[in-house]
């Protein structure tokens, strides 16, 4: 069967076709009560950091519970929730049983600062926040800057007297087995969920999802068969979202760790607990091939080992490839107005991203909105099987990313090949010019991953002068442990491989890390201040 198709006429590519095996007019809440019932012994989450392990019928218990007790203070559909929670044992039943009330939940990273905890709480005003005892009076600080009453804070898994505890959302009503969730009327506009944009260039918007997008999340993708399934995004990353909706979808366990990344805890995953499928950001990858156990740990169970969110070189996939036994890698892209978006699980090809998934269309237009064919170069366009209704209380951004057809753009630049494969160039707001020619900063890193001593590597644009009227390619790079790798050795392996204009004339500064996003993406305005700061210094020494 061909993994996607292409319509001359529209100049669309479509990932296979597939009809959702829930019915999409349902809620969210119905769907999962369905599946939780069916399979009341299935192990659905295992807690690594406690070994505790969640049945489905426990898992409905708790998120019956959370349901009736947030019922009683008062919470009511179209209510929004915040929540800047790690992935403890009980936020999953919570963010369920949130949908369940047609409670849309905005996922918040726990480690939001006040003003960016702030930022979101201003936005989606919600009725009460969920947090954990690490980042309560973050958030206590950010709700004391947007609200001029208190509303209701309840933090997991804290010894403290003066919170709210969430675990008392749990207690026995009682009432349990007369729940039966409501059906709280048309799925194609009540939200579930509201996600964060990954603002790597700015805020983050409010990314709505609704119940219809959520159900055909689950109802389209089931697996072959059930897997283990890891990762360590918290919710406020899709894809820590998705990972959670695919045990629904496909019968499948996931674990769960409070911990922030570590090369231990990902090899206790593929170890310990056996994990067959795992999604990282290469920038984990990159560390874990660097730790002195690599080669040493047993891959034999892991099968799918997914790569996303920045660019995956391919020394990084080849390195990996060689560790797995049964496996292999994927490269895959997604975002979070349409979710996963095209990955390459047929077959391998350096440099691409992969076909269209399930049900989704992607397009390729110009500047002025006219659709390119194969092999053309422009701005990416993606339309999933329920449509993306657009960004909370954000109109203008709204009206510039969906189209007239539906498609959203996704701030990428890219094209296809004759067989559907979707080759990304670069970010639309990254690409700069140097003397009137476009330089993409990812071919850049791209180039200079490959070197020798470097860790990481993030190309910004530097300006020439004072007006501004070209910009330099500049490098900052992090060096691996011990690597004596000099600025000159890196400028004369780029020159060697690039055309003129790509060439780092503003030069390459090493630096300790490279400030990220909580889904660890590089930030390049914060990238280029820093470079900017460096250049500075240098100058006044």
């Amino acid at each position: 069967m061909a993994l996607c198709t292409y319509d001359e006429a529209s100049r669309t590519w479509y990932g296979v076709q597939r009809v959702s095996i829930y019915n999409p007019k349902a809620n969210v809440g119905e769907v999962l009560n369905h599946i939780l019932l069916r399979t009341p012994d299935r192990i659905i989450q295992i807690d690594m950091d406690t070994g505790s392990r969640l049945s489905c019928a426990e898992f409905r218990m708790r998120m019956v519970r959370f349901a009736q007790h947030l019922t009683d203070v008062g919470l009511r559909k179209g209510d929004i929730v915040a929540m800047a929670n790690g992935n403890s044992e009980n936020v999953a039943p919570l963010a369920c049983a949130l949908m369940t009330l047609g409670a849309p939940f905005n996922p918040l990273a726990p480690g939001f600062n006040v003003e960016d905890m702030a930022h979101m709480l201003r936005l989606t005003q919600p009725k009460m926040v969920f947090c954990d005892d690490d980042n309560v009076e973050v958030v206590r600080q950010a709700v004391c800057s947007v609200f001029e009453g208190e509303i209701p804070i309840y933090v997991f898994e804290s010894q403290r007297d003066d919170v709210k505890h969430a675990e008392d959302l749990l207690i026995p009503t009682g009432k349990e087995e007369h729940f039966m969730p409501a059906h709280l009327g048309d799925s194609h506009e009540l939200l579930s969920m509201i996600l964060c944009s990954s603002g790597t260039t700015g805020p983050p918007k409010g990314v709505c999802v609704t119940h219809a997008q959520t159900v055909s999340t689950i109802g389209c993708y089931p697996m072959d068969k059930p897997v283990t399934v890891f990762n360590f995004s918290p919710l406020y990353w899709g894809t820590g979202v998705y990972v959670l909706l695919s045990t629904f979808a496909s019968g499948s366990m996931r674990l769960i760790t409070r911990r922030l990344f570590s090369e231990e805890t990902f090899f206790e995953a593929v170890e310990k607990y056996r994990a067959n499928f795992v999604f990282m950001q290469p920038s984990y990858a990159n560390q874990i091939l660097r730790h002195k156990r690599a080669l040493q740990v047993d891959y034999s169970s892991l099968w799918a080992l997914a790569f996303g969110g920045s660019y995956v070189s391919e020394n990084l996939r080849d390195q990996f490839d060689r560790l797995l036994p049964n496996g292999r890698t994927y490269n895959t892209v997604g975002t979070s107005e349409v979710g996963w978006a095209t990955n390459d699980i047929a077959k391998r090809k350096p440099g691409s991203v992969g076909t269209p998934v399930v049900n989704v269309a992607v397009k390729i237009v110009d500047d002025d909105g006219n659709d390119l064919g194969v092999g053309e170069k422009g701005h990416v366009m993606l339309k999933g099987a329920e449509p993306f209704i657009g960004y909370y209380q954000n109109e203008e951004a709204t009206r510039a990313t969906i189209d007239g057809r539906g498609f959203a753009h996704t701030g990428d630049i890219g094209y296809f090949d004759e067989e559907g494969y979707l080759y990304l160039i670069d970010r639309e707001k990254d690409i700069f010019k140097y003397g009137g020619f476009h330089v993409s900063p990812s071919e850049l890193e791209g180039v200079v991953g490959q070197i020798e001593g470097v860790m990481e590597v993030c190309v910004v644009a530097v300006p020439a002068d004072e007006g501004r009227m070209t910009e330099l390619p500049t490098a900052a790079v992090v060096r691996a442990a011990g690597s004596p790798l000099t600025a000159e050795q890196v400028m004369k392996v780029v020159d060697g491989k690039v055309s003129d204009y790509k060439r780092l004339r503003g030069g390459v500064h090493f630096v300790e890390c490279l400030p990220k996003t909580q889904t660890g993406k590089n930030v390049r305005r914060k990238v280029l201040e820093m470079v900017l700061d460096l250049v500075k210094d240098k100058t006044v020494a």
